[in-house]
């Protein structure tokens, strides 16, 4: 196998970026081969703890050099349509950051030129799929086990982001001009993604509320609550919010199928099923499949790019998670008028 070079650019997103940063220069036939952010301290600080020596001061220079094979995307996303566009009409494969864009126009723009370089595409959203909860919990839905799947409660309780580990203030995270909104797609993304997944079905509908309810301060809201139709008639609410306290965050999810019911506790990481011994017997608790390695999700990355194995999910996925995405918040803002 080829060592593939990876280029890192930028790390707004530094949750994602560094934990990938990090796998990529520990394993076989991957090397982090340059690094660029708009922040000339931060890319510095990232060259030296991963041991890049190339920081360059214009990512241009990075996607544009043909010896950089893939580009790992993680500016905020008023910039990460241009970087993934620059990327792929240069033949470089791609993990982007979530949202792809702040505008599905954009998104498009992205999509078209993926399709056309026939690179790899993972979305940033899309990465859990890998995770060994999504695995399992795709598996115990395809297998029936608790029917068809009707319904879907999503939560997640959740403090401001910050914009980089030390610097606690939420930066571009709260800018509107940077991002599509706050604190209800910084986690309904994920969870529109997943759904989307288990019922290999789109949305076709969505709509809900939106609030400042502990930062009012704030350009975009920290609370958010949606309520999202698929296709085939399943309903899910997504409530999403940075409200929480610190030492407060949780993230829990209730499904609802014709047979049973799947049921997440993020609080107590307790994982329960009803229905699977006999239906509607009551609930039982099972082992939680275990923690997602983000690093290992380079694995199947580079698996792909090499041909070994199918995409997870593809730059379609990620149009179609901003596109539900931007659609709720279009409903709200049609509310309010």
């Amino acid at each position: 196998m080829t060592e593939l070079r990876v280029a890192l650019v930028g790390v707004d997103h530094w949750y994602s970026a560094l934990p990938l940063a990090e796998g990529t220069r520990a394993r076989a036939g991957l090397s982090l081969a340059g690094v660029w952010d708009a922040d000339p301290v931060r890319a510095a600080y990232v060259g030296q703890r991963y041991d890049v020596g190339r920081v360059e001061a214009d990512w241009r220079t990075l996607v544009d050099d043909p010896g950089i094979d893939a580009v790992m995307s993680f500016v905020s996303p008023d910039l990460n349509h241009e970087v993934c566009v620059a990327a792929a009409k240069a033949g470089k494969h791609i993990i982007a950051n979530k949202p792809l864009a702040l505008r599905l126009e954009d998104a498009s723009r992205v999509m078209d030129a993926v399709r056309g370089s026939g690179v790899t595409f993972l979305p940033a959203e899309s990465r859990q799929r890998l995770g060994p909860n999504a695995q399992w919990l795709r598996q115990w839905v395809k297998d029936g086990r608790i029917g068809q799947l009707t319904s879907a409660a999503m939560t997640t309780w959740a403090g401001l982001p910050a914009q980089w580990p030390d610097d606690r203030t939420p930066g571009w995270f709260v800018d509107p001009a940077r991002t599509v909104g706050g604190g209800w797609v910084d986690h309904s993304i994920y969870q529109i993604d997943l759904l989307r997944w288990l019922l290999g079905e789109e949305v076709v509908a969505i709509s809900g509320q939106t609030a400042k309810h502990a930062h009012p301060e704030l350009e975009v809201e920290d609370y958010g609550v949606a309520t999202a139709t698929f296709a085939g008639g399943a309903v899910a609410t997504l409530e999403n919010t940075w409200t929480a306290p610190d030492g407060g965050f949780q993230s829990s999810y209730t499904l609802v199928g014709s047979g049973g019911a799947v049921r997440m506790d993020g609080i107590q990481g307790r994982l329960l099923v009803s229905g699977e011994v006999e239906p509607f017997s009551g609930w039982v608790e099972v082992a939680p499949p275990g923690r997602h390695d983000q690093a290992a999700d380079l694995d199947h990355w580079a698996a792909v790019i090499n041909g070994e194995a199918e995409p997870v999910a593809t730059v379609d996925d990620a149009w179609h998670n901003l596109a539900a995405c931007l659609a709720f918040y279009e409903s709200v803002r049609e509310a309010v008028a």
